[in-house]
């Protein structure tokens, strides 16, 4: 919640902290000019010092503040939070928001900012939230001392919007950064952290699916989309291999960020059903990675790799059982949807063949079966073909080569 212009209003103040409360805001954002009313305002209602500095001393770890110009370092003395900043500067959405009072910087005297860029001030008590040709102009208006015909406003950011209300709680504006994401171009795309890169793509990907978003990505469904989830997880894999041989890794890069699009594209359809939110499929993963590794998360000791394989699968198999997913044949629970020679690998290892015979047994079968196809006797040729994949499949499995797999059209 942002908010400025208090101006030594004890009434108002309680009237803003009663908004922050049913706002349940993080933060607190005040720009300034919190406890004198000014040589050119008049006395706001309840007009108390004293009695503002003991309101926002109580909220002081959830306050970050700016100077304004009716700030003095006496105020410093008694308020228990930073006040005397010029500015502050913040990250959002990979844009940089310069938060100031506005007596100094301004849209006459602007700071340095890149396009798409926040300027976020008060000092006018008249509230703004506006797009202009090469920056957004934002400002939350005064909570004690409108002008320009205003009632007293403060402002909150949710779901990538600014949002001007009144001290009811009702919306006085709106601005939605997602639409600003059209007027970029490619070459403006930046972000200084991994979090703002993501929250832009998933806007992106929103914006592809909304009513004047993309034809094509309007158009997919999840059925739709199989196909395309199989084929960028392949091409992952031979960017995997060409990182191997030439040590160039842009592609990988690149080709992780198309299955990465998969994943937010199907979120955002499963958003629009109503069936769940990419929150819940973040915290879903995160929650089965620490469930998954309690040698890590808890107390649990394993001495080497293969233990950790072995109790990841014994949790798998309990965490199915919990949610009466487990089934009598664990050949089942094998994906049809997998290649057939990953899903031939995947049923030898699960019925325990593949441990079962030696490789010179494997070799044996597979001579066996060489030699009925070259005979000229009536066979069952379809079910002799199976079953020399199935070995071929149990000879790569032994050699722990699962590379044959990826590479038999080389």
């Amino acid at each position: 919640m942002i908010a400025s212009d208090l101006h030594g209003s004890a009434y108002y103040c309680k009237k803003m902290l009663d908004c922050y409360e049913k706002e349940r805001a993080d933060r607190l954002i005040l720009l300034g000019d919190l406890l004198y009313h000014g040589p050119r305002n008049d006395l706001p209602r309840d007009y108390c010092p004293k009695e503002v500095i003991h309101l926002l001393n109580q909220r002081k770890n959830q306050i970050l503040c700016v100077r304004g110009n009716c700030e003095a370092e006496v105020d410093q003395m008694v308020l228990e939070f930073p006040v005397m900043a010029e500015y502050a500067i913040f990250s959002l959405d990979s844009r940089m928001i310069f938060a100031t009072h506005g007596h100094v910087f301004h849209e006459r005297n602007l700071p340095p900012l890149q396009p798409g860029d926040i300027l976020l001030h008060g000092h006018t008590h008249i509230w703004a939230a506006e797009k202009r040709s090469n920056y957004i102009y934002l400002n939350p208006g005064s909570v004690s001392i409108p002008k320009n015909g205003n009632v007293p406003t403060y402002m909150i950011y949710e779901n990538h919007c600014f949002i001007i209300k009144d001290l009811q709680g009702t919306e006085v504006k709106r601005l939605d950064l997602t639409d600003s994401i059209l007027s970029l171009k490619w070459e403006q795309i930046h972000s200084t952290n991994a979090t703002e890169a993501f929250d832009q793509f998933c806007q992106i990907v929103k914006q592809l699916r909304a009513e004047n978003g993309c034809p094509w990505d309007r158009a997919q469904t999840h059925e739709s989309l199989k196909a395309c989830m199989i084929e960028e997880a392949y091409e992952v894999v031979e960017a995997i291999h060409r990182l191997s041989e030439t040590k160039d890794a842009a592609n990988l890069k690149e080709e992780l960020g198309d299955v990465l699009l998969q994943v937010v594209l199907h979120s955002q359809i499963a958003s629009e059903e109503g069936i769940f939110e990419l929150k819940d499929v973040i915290d879903e993963i995160n929650k089965k990675m620490i469930r998954r590794h309690p040698h890590v998360f808890g107390s649990q000791f394993v001495p080497c790799s293969d233990q950790v394989v072995a109790n990841w699968e014994e949790l798998k198999r309990q965490e199915k059982k919990g949610k009466g997913l487990e089934r009598e044949n664990e050949l089942e629970s094998i994906p049809k949807a997998f290649p057939a020679l990953i899903r031939a690998q995947k049923l030898l290892k699960k019925s325990g063949v593949d441990q079962d015979n030696s490789v010179k047994d494997v070799l044996k079968t597979i001579q066996e079966n060489l030699e009925k196809l070259e005979k000229k006797k009536e066979i069952d040729r379809q079910a002799v073909i199976g079953s020399l994949l199935m070995d071929v499949a149990n000879l790569a499995s032994h050699y722990h080569n699962n590379r044959v797999i990826f590479s038999i059209f080389d």
